[in-house]
């Protein structure tokens, strides 16, 4: 549709960073999930802080920039930023772009390991019952008992909304439309002008009226948007963060402290005071927070080599295997753990989810991916025997 003419594009950005900076918001979302295993802590994110008295630390790990080291729902803002940057590249790099390869490329790499993840939720469902006993607190009492066939449906198409059985699979919903949209993103926001400051303007506008209004299509769509034109202008960022940075010690660590009020700023104001309503009017704040943390990865030395460590490019390589498996596997620890603290089901389950995540993504991603690829190069091929000579 488009090539590299008049953008960035020629310039592809150093990716393992952000395979780092993706692995480290997948083990926040384990850690999120995990800590609304406390009833006061969930309650949170269903009660508000009117109805619930934290203790100290407890107040201010939820109503202060703390809620960083446990925003599971701003990793997954983060994760809708990196996938409209890292689709958008391959684009970008390959003057006529085989959109025909890329649909089906695409539809086998998503909903290969959602197939496998859906059964395996549901066999932890039917394996260990749940219960809605009110001490187990609200995000353990809200997650639905059985799988019907509805719910089946819903969670293997995605795109209608999913069931809440396993919820991460929302996200999935935005990440599969975003995909079939691509195309028309690209339409938009590659075509060179000097216009992308008001486009960025316009794109948190949406974002913010989508909060507003509760409208999730222009609340999440729009955050891919984001990824997209970052992709677009890469190389301009990087040499206006090179030129900003250079002789001031200061501007790295201003803007990780900006990064990190922006993704909390509902929490930070429901701390300070705001009633939370509209305190979560403000959630499309995270989204320029979180696009910091992207710039930070990307360009800022010191995140950049955290981010390039073993560790992170290991979480980076299972973070979409352990995002699909982690919260089955949490709720059946809890379940099977009523009687004790949640400490017990989180000592139980962090380890659990970590060792299947890993099995998953060697035994179904991999090989999901590689049967994306293959399907891709095929119908490449079938699409260049068809040309005319």
């Amino acid at each position: 549709m488009t090539g590299a003419s008049g953008t960035d594009a020629a310039a592809r950005p150093r990716l393992r960073s952000l395979d780092g900076l993706r692995g480290a918001a997948a083990l926040l979302v384990l850690v999120h999930h995990a800590l609304l295993l406390f009833p006061a802590l969930a309650g949170v994110y269903y009660a508000g802080r009117a109805a619930e008295v934290l203790p100290p630390f407890a107040d201010a790990l939820a109503y202060s920039p703390l809620h960083l080291v446990w925003a599971g729902t701003e990793s997954v803002y983060l994760f809708f930023v990196l996938s409209g940057l890292v689709l958008t590249l391959p684009v970008l790099g390959r003057p006529g772009f085989d959109w025909v390869a890329y649909y089906p490329r695409r539809v086998v790499r998503l909903y290969g390991p959602v197939i496998a993840a859906v059964a395996l939720g549901a066999l932890t469902i039917a394996l260990v019952p749940r219960s809605n006993a009110d001490a187990l607190g609200p995000w353990v009492v809200r997650r639905p008992n059985v799988y019907t066939g509805q719910a089946f449906v819903d969670d293997l198409t995605l795109v209608g909304g999913t069931s809440g059985r396993i919820s991460p699979l929302w996200s999935l919903q935005w990440e599969v439309l975003f995909s079939l949209l691509l195309p028309l993103y690209v339409l938009l926001l590659v075509p060179a002008r000097r216009l992308d400051g008001l486009r960025a303007v316009a794109l948190l506008v949406l974002c913010a009226v989508g909060s507003w209004t509760s409208v999730e299509a222009l609340f999440y769509l729009p955050m891919f948007a984001v990824g997209v034109l970052t992709a677009v202008r890469w190389a301009t960022l990087q040499d206006r963060a090179q030129r900003w940075s250079a002789g001031r010690w200061w501007f790295w660590p201003l803007v990780l402290v900006l990064a990190t009020l922006l993704s909390t700023a509902r929490w930070n104001a429901t701390g300070l005071g705001a009633d939370p309503p509209l305190a979560r009017q403000l959630a499309f704040l995270a989204v320029p927070g979180v696009w910091l943390l992207v710039v930070a990865a990307a360009f800022c030395p010191f995140v950049r080599a955290l981010c390039e460590l073993r560790p992170l490019q290991w979480a980076g390589r299972i973070s979409f295997s352990l995002y699909l498996v982690h919260e089955p596997i949490v709720l059946a620890a809890r379940f099977l753990t009523a009687a004790a603290s949640p400490w017990v089901a989180i000592a139980l389950a962090v380890p659990v989810a970590v060792v299947v995540a890993v099995l998953f993504e060697r035994h179904v991603e991999s090989r999901f991916h590689r049967l994306a690829q293959r399907v891709g190069r095929a119908v490449h091929a079938r699409g260049r025997v068809r040309q005319p000579v």
